[in-house]
């Protein structure tokens, strides 16, 4: 099983993400994500604030990229994998009880469950869950 190397998941967890989605004809939409957290070996969870095109893509198609960098571009990562939306149950409790969303308003939780891992600093593929 494909897991996130913790200097990877450090570095994740506090950038701010370039969140790439694509609906069913392949159209692509970039968002910024402030947060999340790695939540699993191979499994990051935000929350969704303010999807729009975001939200129908992932209704229309599941495949998704994460890209994120340090402040001087030295290290840099994507990662590729299957985003479930969620309205309810136990990811989207833990989004409600997540201190960051206290008093925001939000709609789901958002589990992305990683397949490739990507250095982009560097151009190659770290890891595949192949």
């Amino acid at each position: 099983m494909l897991q996130i190397p913790k200097d990877i998941k450090d570095l994740l967890e506090k950038s701010i993400i370039a969140f790439g989605t694509c609906d069913k004809t392949m159209r692509p939409n970039i968002i910024t994500i402030a947060s999340c957290q790695v939540v699993g070996p191979n499994q990051v969870l935000f929350t969704d604030y303010f999807f729009n095109k975001t939200y129908k893509n992932l209704l229309e198609n599941s495949q998704v990229a994460l890209s994120f960098w340090d402040q001087d571009g030295k290290k840099a990562y994507q990662l590729k994998g299957n985003a479930q939306y969620m309205t309810s149950g136990d990811w989207k409790k833990r989004v409600d009880n997540d201190p960051a969303n206290a008093g925001l308003v939000y709609n789901a939780a958002v589990l992305v469950n990683v397949t490739e891992i990507w250095d982009l600093a560097d151009p190659k593929l770290i890891c595949s869950q192949d």
